[in-house]
C-alpha cells in the first residue's frame, strides 16, 4: 500500500498529522525530494511567513487531490521521526511475535488490545491510530476501527490537542 492509500484512511486526522510536524522540516524535505510540489506551493515565500494552515492545506492538496507519493512518504518519514519514540515502542511489541517485523502477517487482536493497552497509558489515541495505519502494522479491521472510535474522528481531538498557529 502507497503512503497516499494509506493516508485515505486518515483524512480526518490529517490537520492533526501535519501539526505535529516542524513546518521547517516539511519545507526543507519538500523542496530538496519534490521541488515541483515546493515551486507549486512554497517558491517565494520565506518560509517564516508561511503559516499552518496554508502548508497543511497544499500538502492537503498534494496528497489527496494529486496523489503524490512522495510528499505522502515524506510525511509519513516525518511523523514517524518526530514520534520516535511512539514508533519504537510498537516496533517493540511487534517484534515479540517475529523478529522480521515485515514477516508478521497478522497480528490477533488478543496480542492487538495487549499491545493498545500498554501503549494508551504513555500515548495519545489518535497519535496511536496514525502510528498503526502510517507504518501498516497488521492489526484485524475490527481492531483499527476500535482506534479509530478511541481516536475521536481526529477532528475534535486535534483542535483540543494542539495549538493553532495560523
Amino acid at each position: 500500500m502507497t503512503s497516499v492509500e494509506t493516508f485515505a484512511f486518515l483524512e480526518p486526522w490529517f490537520d492533526r498529522l501535519v501539526r505535529s510536524l516542524d513546518l521547517a522540516m516539511i519545507l526543507e524535505h519538500v523542496r530538496r525530494l519534490e521541488p515541483m510540489a515546493f515551486a507549486r506551493h512554497f517558491k517565494g515565500f520565506r518560509p517564516q511567513t508561511l503559516g499552518r494552515r496554508r502548508v497543511g492545506d497544499a500538502l492537503r492538496l498534494e496528497v489527496f487531490q494529486k496523489k503524490n507519493v512522495a510528499v505522502g512518504d515524506i510525511l509519513v518519514l516525518l511523523w514517524n521521526q518526530e514520534h520516535r519514540d511512539l514508533y519504537h515502542a510498537m516496533l517493540e511489541h511487534v517484534k515479540t511475535i517475529n523478529e522480521d517485523v515485515e514477516a508478521v502477517e497478522r497480528i490477533e487482536d488478543d496480542k492487538a488490545k495487549a499491545f493498545v493497552e500498554d501503549l494508551r497509558g504513555r500515548f495519545d489515541p489518535a497519535d496511536l491510530l496514525l502510528c498503526v495505519r502510517l507504518n501498516e502494522v497488521r492489526f484485524s479491521p475490527e481492531m483499527i476501527a476500535t482506534l479509530e472510535r478511541d481516536a475521536g474522528g481526529g477532528v475534535e481531538v486535534a483542535a483540543a490537542a494542539t495549538p493553532r498557529d495560523d
